[in-house]
């Protein structure tokens, strides 16, 4: 406010006017100001004198309008204690709950070296647990998602990595290998038999898929079919299955799962779509191509010759019936023609008589069919056209056998597989003198099997809900009762909070950092796991339903059992919802536990004062100051009579303490209460005011208030000491405890201790007081509830009234709608304000706006200015400085002139435009994109800063600068 100035002279105004009346008074004198004119020391004395009478009396209007302040009965605010969260740290090797009492006191140095000290305002036990993860689950969605504790989700909502997969995997290594098209056909056996082919159809649904591994993806079986209580599996291409991530051929079965399947036995057996060929074939140690053909012993076979053959799909099924079809081709190796042979024993030879001679027939009489069992070469024994080789039938020869169950992969020629041998046994005319050799050439071999029996299933494995099962040499147990598919536990949205030991504590203390407003209309329910299920913990909820920032407290006096759930061990928290209404997830950016609320303020030792007889108008003197929760109890048994002790007591128990010594009254001890203004109490009200900043309590004079009663040590006085803005701290600034606390480690400010004010200035006191007259404690219009709240709470940096609009900002006639923010860090303590702020103004303003619930208290929405900018210098080689005065420009327009401004007020991007362009080197600015962050109903919204109206509910701070400079 600008006070009038009654008198504008200065002292050089005076003493030119001195000067002046000696020139009209004594014109003989000159005033020269020099050192030895006693006239002009005598001027000079004057002139300051009257200099400072002008001074006192332009000060009049000043000093009037403060006695006018005080008439009407303004009074400055006192002080507010900054506030904020402290976590406290047990040591490692501590297994039980620290407790940490109310009123424990940490501190900070402040820049002169004194203490600023804080107080915990809670009593919690500080658990040596650590949180180690959080999980989302929802049974009708089928969500299992684990939360990233290291950036901020919603929870109640899948937000989260998605862990829920329902999946199952058989495996028999022998069984599945294929490599060409083929066949599975999957047997269950269940504890209700009669169910077995309702399982069958159901696993072969739409939302299940029955998968291969192949190249490290799995792939799909091209057809599915349920027949018979068996399901069968069709792959019509050439890949092969590979074992999967654990080193098993299986198959999976993978999709939603509604159902619960538990299984006794699983089989399996498996054939080819078509012939299988033969991978590797070899004469010995020569190598024959498959497709090109060979001699199968060489072109002159020799007893013990070798003739292998290779097919890792067809031999390794142990079991199994095979079949073998070699097509063989005889080769002829004729020897030279003799010509006739005479009959040289004869007399005579005639040569009409010779006999041409017939070369012998050399051929393969004898083989035996071998295979490797990891010792040796053991024959096999096989059915058909045991000895394809003798060159006696021609075209595709068969032969069948059972694949060995001993049947092992060996070396051969440096290639290992699944490999059969035949060993020739037997030549017939091998050591004729004239042979005519046929040999077996093989063009082609085929290859089949089939099962007879099922063969039991070697491994089985499921994924459910975050679990991983598996059973290794499955074949061995006759009863499995292995759960192939569960779905989740019924019930609501939880969240899961699992600890790496029991968190046990009364009451275990966990902060939740909430960012945004997302209020839900269903009730929150914590539960912990007893060993048996989760039961109800009775809990303190100071986050209003995670509607902001704050602690929730519960009391959990036992230790909670560990147990293994989404595939972790752990011990476990639920917090569940009680409904399933639609609405606004809240958005969680931080949950840490052993966190108390603490306050700015040092508990003051107690203060007994005397009081003389009838002492009208008493005040009193405290040691500290500014003065916090101060009480004032008198003892007033001398002016009372025992019956009127006691009926008081009676009648106001909260107010009255009687202390007896052998059943005689000796104390009566009435808590006195702090009022603004002793002018308008009553001559027997018992009240007192207090001047906080300077320690100053203030009885009545009988007329006003009434007067304590005579005696010694009869006024007793306890209070705290602290307030004003030098207890605001940032984060990680108070980590000392005063006085030490066992088994604590390490202490620490979570939030910035925040919100705390002092003394108004005296353009503060005046700019509040010229309304004070205005409003006479009612508000009628939007300027009054501004003019109210101002008055009643100095922790309010920003408030501004709208009418007509709704706490989401939306046009509604008849509404009206307080915006505010403090001076702290938000959270719980914004809502708390908020609610003081509506408690107070309920009071004062239309019963209709309350009654009808047309009336709203909403903290202002935080809108983090982000910006990018292109920018020409003028000078290229100052480029970085000049990027770094556009950043610290552009943060001190937001975080001083913008913030400053009142709610929806704030932003001017032309001023933006302007910053920019002054910054010195700045020849052309290219580019200028400015955007708001903000949360909106628990989520993060982004918009462009385009208008300057176009958040009307939001106060703003410095985000992410990016200057490009070109």
């Amino acid at each position: 406010m600008k006070h009038p100035v009654l008198d504008p002279r200065d002292l050089d105004a005076i003493r030119a006017q001195v000067a002046a009346l000696a020139r009209s008074y004594t014109p003989e004198w000159r005033y020269e100001h020099t050192e030895d004119d006693p006239g002009a020391a005598l001027a000079e004395l004057f002139g300051t004198m009257f200099y400072q009478t002008v001074d006192r009396f332009n000060a009049l209007p000043e000093k009037l309008y403060t006695e006018f302040l005080n008439q009407i009965g303004f009074r400055e605010p006192g002080p507010v204690a900054a506030r904020g969260e402290l976590v406290f740290t047990p040591h490692d090797t501590v297994e039980e709950p620290v407790p940490v009492r109310s009123g424990t006191q940490v501190f900070t140095a402040d820049a002169t070296g004194e203490h600023i000290v804080y107080e915990t305002q809670r009593s919690i036990q500080a658990t040596p647990a650590k949180l180690l993860d959080i999980y989302y689950a929802d049974s009708q969605s089928d969500h299992l998602q684990r939360l990233d504790l290291r950036r901020p989700q919603r929870f109640f909502s899948p937000d989260g990595e998605e862990l829920q997969r329902h999946a199952f995997s058989i495996g028999e290594d022998r069984v599945l290998r294929l490599q060409g098209p083929g066949v599975v056909t999957m047997e269950f056996r269940q504890a209700a038999r009669h169910l077995e082919e309702e399982t069958t159809r159901l696993l072969t649904g739409d939302d299940l898929q029955w998968q291969y591994r192949h190249d490290g993806e799995w792939l799909p079986f091209d057809q599915v079919r349920a027949e018979n209580g068996r399901i069968f599996l069709e792959k019509r291409n050439s890949l092969h299955l590979e074992p999967d991530e654990s080193g098993h051929i299986c198959v999976r079965c993978t999709g939603g799962a509604p159902l619960t399947l538990r299984l006794e036995q699983a089989a399996l057996t498996s054939a080819p779509l078509e012939p299988c060929r033969a991978q590797n074939l070899f004469a010995g140690d020569v190598p024959i191509l498959p497709e090109e053909g060979g001699y199968c012993f060489g072109r002159r076979p020799t007893p013990y010759s070798l003739f292998y053959l290779r097919s890792d799909e067809v031999l390794s099924k142990a079991g199994a019936q095979a079949w073998l079809r070699l097509e063989i081709t005889p080769i002829v190796f004729d020897p030279p023609d003799r010509g006739a042979a005479y009959q040289f024993n004869q007399a005579i030879i005639d040569k009409r008589s010779a006999v041409a001679i017939q070369p012998d027939d050399v051929r393969i009489s004898g083989v035996v069919w071998e295979y490797f069992n990891g010792l040796g070469w053991r024959q096999l024994e096989v059915t058909g056209s045991r000895n394809p080789f003798s060159c006696l039938q021609e075209g595709n020869l068969e032969l069948r056998f059972q694949v060995p169950e001993d049947l092992q992969p060996t070396d051969v020629n440096a290639d290992t597989g699944w490999y059969l041998r035949a060993r020739v046994t037997e030549i017939d005319n091998l050591y004729s003198g004239y042979q005519r050799w046929i040999v077996p050439f093989v063009q082609g071999v085929q290859l089949q099997w089939q099962y007879e029996h099922p063969v039991p299933a070697a491994w089985l494995s499921s994924d459910n809900n975050g679990l991983r099962r598996e059973l290794r040499e499955a074949h061995t147990y006759d009863n499995l009762d292995f759960p192939l598919l569960e779905p989740l536990e019924e019930g609501l949205p939880a969240m899961y909070l699992r600890f790496d030991r029991s968190p046990h504590a009364i009451p275990l203390s966990l902060y939740f950092q909430v960012e945004g407003r997302a209020a839900m209309e269903e009730q929150l329910q914590w539960e912990w796991w007893n060993g048996k299920c989760f039961e109800t913990v009775r809990i303190v909820d100071t986050t209003e339903r995670l509607l902001h920032s704050g602690e929730m407290f519960l009391f959990l006096p036992d230790p909670l059992p560990e147990r293994e759930l989404f595939g972790e061990t752990g011990c476990w928290l639920r917090l569940s919802r009680t409904g399933r209404q639609e609405g606004p997830a809240p958005t969680v950016a931080a949950v840490v536990p052993n966190v108390v609320p603490a306050v700015q303020c040092r508990q003051e030792p107690e203060q007994r004062f005397d009081t003389g007889v009838y002492e009208a108008g008493k005040a009193v003197q405290l040691l500290s100051k500014p003065v916090q929760n101060c009480t004032v109890w008198v003892d007033e048994l001398r002016g009372l009579s025992a019956a009127e002790a006691e009926a008081l007591s009676r009648a106001e128990p909260d107010r009255v303490r009687l202390e007896r010594e052998d059943h005689v009254l000796r104390h009566c001890w009435i808590r006195w209460e702090p009022v603004d203004d002793l002018a308008l109490a009553g001559p027997g009200d018992r009240v007192y005011t207090l001047e906080p900043y300077e320690g100053v309590i203030r009885f009545g004079d009988g007329r006003r208030g009434r007067v304590p009663p005579a005696g010694d040590h009869n006024i007793f006085v306890t209070y705290a000491s602290g307030g004003g803005t030098r207890g605001n701290v940032p984060a990680d600034t108070v980590r000392a405890l005063l006085g030490g606390l066992p088994r604590i480690s390490s202490v620490r400010n979570l939030t910035a201790m925040s919100g705390g004010t002092g003394r108004l200035s005296l353009e503060e006191i005046e700019a509040r007081g010229s309304r004070h007259l205005r409003t006479r404690g009612r508000a009628a219009a939007g300027r009054d509830f501004e003019d109210l709240v101002r008055q009643a709470f100095p922790q309010v940096r920003h408030i501004r009234c709208f009418s007509g609009r709704d706490p989401q900002g939306q046009p509604k006639p008849g509404h009206v709608t307080v915006v505010l923010a403090g001076y702290g860090s938000g959270g719980e303590g914004a809502e708390a304000l908020c609610r003081q702020v509506y408690d107070y103004l309920s009071k004062r303003c239309s019963c209709c706006l309350v009654a009808e619930g047309r009336l709203h208290v909403h903290p202002a929405t935080v809108l983090t200015v982000n910006t990018r900018i292109s920018v020409e210098t003028e000078q290229p080689e100052l480029a970085a400085d000049t990027q770094q005065e556009i950043v610290r420009r552009v943060t001190r327009l937001i975080e001083e002139t913008w913030h400053a401004r009142p709610i929806g007020e704030q932003i001017r991007m032309d001023e933006l435009f302007n910053t920019v362009r002054e910054t010195p080197n700045v020849r052309l600015t290219l580019r200028i994109l400015a955007e708001g962050a903000y949360h909106q109903e628990g989520q993060s919204r982004l918009a462009p800063l385009e208008r300057d109206g176009d958040f009307p509910y939001a106060v703003v701070e410095s985000g992410t600068h990016l200057v490009r400079v070109q």
